[in-house]
C-alpha cells in the first residue's frame, strides 16, 4: 500500500479495514503500518478462507442431500422445469447485472454512506423490475416450451420466483459493507442459515404436498427470511433510498463492461438448459441437472473463495508494483488450485458411484454423465483463479470478450453434438465450449503483467498425474471405469 497521504476529500483509508471478521469497523480508528498491511491482510483473507471452505462445504452437503431426499419426492420432470425456469431467472438477473458488490469492493469511496445507499438503492430497482417482466415473459416462455403451455397453471411458476428476485434485491446494504471488508463470518452465517431454512420447509411441505409450487414457493419464503435477517447483521448501516447523480454514472461506468460481460456469461453457461430444454424431454433435463449439479461441486467452491476471498485480497494490492502484484496473485492462487484438483479427481472417479448407490433410481443415467462434466472443469478452475486480479486492475472488458467467444463455442457444438451423438455428445460440448475463456484470460494476464502460463502447466501436470494414479488405485480396488453407464 502506498505510503503517500489520501487526497484531502477521502474520508477513509482503505489500510482501516483490517479489522477482525466478526469486530465492528471503526471508522476512527488508526490504520496498522504498511509493512504490516500485507500480514494483516492476508491473515484475514485465510481467515475468509476458512469461512468459504466451511460454509460453502456446508451448502454443497445441504444441497447435494437435499437432491437425494427431494428426489424421492418429487419426479425428474419436476426437477427439468425447474431447471429451466430458474436458469431463466438466472439470465434476468445476469442480463441486469452491472457489478454493484464489485463496485463497491474496488471503490475507494465503497464505505461511505451516500455510494452504499446509492448502489443499495440501483438494487432494490433492479429487483422490482425483474419482477415485473417475469410477468408478460411468462407467456412466450410457455409457448416456446410444450411441456409448459400444455398445463396452463404451470405458466405462473415464473412470476413467483420473479417475486422471490425482488424479496432478494431488498436485502440490507449491510451485505455489500461485509463483502468489501472480507466479512465472510456474518456472511457465510447468513447463506447456510438460509439454505438449511430452505431445505427443511421444501422437505415438510412436500411431505404434505408433492407438487411444483412447493419448490417455487420455498425459494421465496427464503429469500423473505434472508431479506429480513440481513437486515439485523449489522445495525449502525440504515439503508435509505439514495440517487446521487455522480456516484450513480460511477456505478454505471464500472459496469458497463460487467454487465456485457455477465450478459454473455448468462448466454455461455445457461444456454444448454436452454438448448436442451427444447431438444429433449423435461424428464431427461432434470436427470441432468442432477449430474452437472454434483460434477460443479469443486468449482462452485473455488468460484465462491475467488469471487469472496480473493477478489476483495487482491483488490487491496492494485496499487503495488506489477511484479509484486503478479506474485501476490500466483501465491493465492497456487493451493485453491491444489484443493480444486483434488476435489475434481474424487469426483470423476466416486461421483458415478454416489450417483447410483445415494439416489433414486429414476437418476441413475445421471451416472455416466459426472465424469465428464469434471474433467472439463480443470480449465474452468484455471481461469476462475485469474479473472479476479484482471477485474481487480478495472479491466472487465477481457472478461466481455471472453464469455462472447465462450458463446459462439457453445451454440455451435451442443447442437452439432446432441445431433450426431445425443446427449454424449451434448454432454461433452458443454464440459469443453468453456476453454476459450481459459485462453482468453491466459492472454489478458500476459498483457496486464500477471501471466500464469507456467504455473498453469505445473498444475496441469499435476492434476492429471493425480488423475491417473487415482483411476489406477479405483482399479486395483475392483471398480469398472467411471463411464460403465454410458449409453
Amino acid at each position: 500500500m502506498s505510503d503517500k497521504e489520501p487526497p484531502p476529500k477521502a474520508q477513509f483509508d482503505p489500510r482501516i479495514m483490517i479489522a477482525e471478521t466478526e469486530s465492528e469497523i471503526a471508522l476512527n480508528e488508526e490504520a496498522p503500518a504498511p509493512q504490516a498491511y500485507p500480514r494483516a491482510l492476508e491473515s484475514k483473507a485465510l481467515k475468509g478462507t476458512y469461512y468459504v471452505i466451511g460454509s460453502y462445504g456446508l451448502a454443497m452437503a445441504l444441497r447435494l442431500g437435499g437432491s437425494v431426499v427431494l428426489t424421492r419426492l418429487f419426479a425428474p420432470e419436476y426437477f427439468g422445469l425447474m431447471n429451466l425456469l430458474t436458469t431463466i431467472m438466472v439470465g434476468l438477473l445476469l442480463i441486469s447485472h452491472i457489478g454493484l458488490q464489485d463496485s463497491v469492493i474496488q471503490n475507494p469511496r465503497g464505505d461511505e454512506p451516500a455510494f452504499l445507499n446509492t448502489a443499495w438503492t440501483l438494487q432494490v430497482i433492479r429487483g422490482a423490475v425483474i419482477f415485473l417482466i417475469t410477468i408478460p415473459l411468462a407467456w412466450p416462455i410457455a409457448h416456446f416450451y410444450p411441456e409448459i403451455g400444455s398445463r396452463p397453471h404451470l405458466i405462473w411458476v415464473l412470476p413467483v420466483l420473479g417475486f422471490g428476485c425482488f424479496l432478494a434485491g431488498l436485502t440490507s446494504p449491510n451485505l455489500l459493507h461485509l463483502s468489501r471488508h472480507i466479512g465472510l463470518g456474518r456472511l457465510s452465517a447468513l447463506e447456510s442459515g438460509t439454505q438449511v431454512f430452505q431445505l427443511l420447509i421444501t422437505i415438510v411441505w412436500a411431505y404434505y404436498w408433492r407438487s411444483i409450487w412447493v419448490l417455487a414457493w420455498s425459494r421465496v419464503v427464503a429469500e423473505f427470511a434472508r431479506s429480513l435477517v440481513s437486515y439485523f447483521m449489522h445495525p449502525q448501516l440504515r439503508p435509505r433510498f439514495t440517487w446521487d447523480k455522480p456516484i450513480v454514472r460511477e456505478l454505471v461506468h464500472f459496469g458497463r463492461w460487467i454487465l456485457i460481460g455477465t450478459a454473455l456469461n448468462f448466454l455461455a453457461l445457461q444456454s444448454d438448459r436452454l438448448i436442451l430444454g427444447k431438444l429433449t424431454t423435461m424428464q431427461m433435463l432434470g436427470i441432468y441437472g442432477i449430474a452437472f449439479t454434483l460434477s460443479d461441486v469443486p468449482r462452485q467452491i473455488i468460484l465462491q473463495f475467488s469471487s469472496r476471498v480473493g477478489f476483495p485480497f487482491i483488490a487491496k494490492f492494485i496499487d503495488r508494483p506489477r511484479p509484486e502484484f503478479r506474485s501476490i496473485v500466483l501465491k493465492y492462487r497456487m493451493p485453491a488450485l491444489l484443493v480444486g484438483a483434488a476435489m475434481l479427481v474424487a469426483v470423476v472417479c466416486f461421483g458415478d458411484v454416489f450417483i447410483v448407490h445415494v439416489f433414486d433410481k429414476r437418476y441413475h443415467e445421471a451416472a455416466w454423465m459426472v465424469a465428464i462434466f469434471a474433467v472439463g472443469l480443470w480449465h474452468t478452475m484455471l481461469y476462475s483463479t485469474i479473472s479476479p486480479a484482471i477485474m481487480a486492475l478495472q479491466k472487465s472488458h477481457y472478461n466481455a470478450v471472453a464469455y462472447a467467444v465462450y458463446c459462439v463455442a457453445l451454440f455451435i457444438a451442443l447442437p452439432l453434438g446432441f445431433h450426431y451423438w445425443g446427449m454424449v455428445g451434448a454432454v461433452i460440448a458443454v464440459a469443453a465450449s468453456d476453454l476459450p475463456v481459459y485462453f482468453v484470460n491466459l492472454y489478458s494476464g500476459y498483457r496486464e503483467g500477471v501471466g500464469t502460463l507456467g504455473q498453469d502447466l505445473k498444475l496441469t501436470f499435476a492434476f492429471l498425474t493425480l488423475l491417473a494414479v487415482s483411476l489406477t488405485a479405483r482399479a486395483f480396488l475392483g471398480f469398472p471405469p467411471p463411464f460403465p453407464h454410458l449409453p
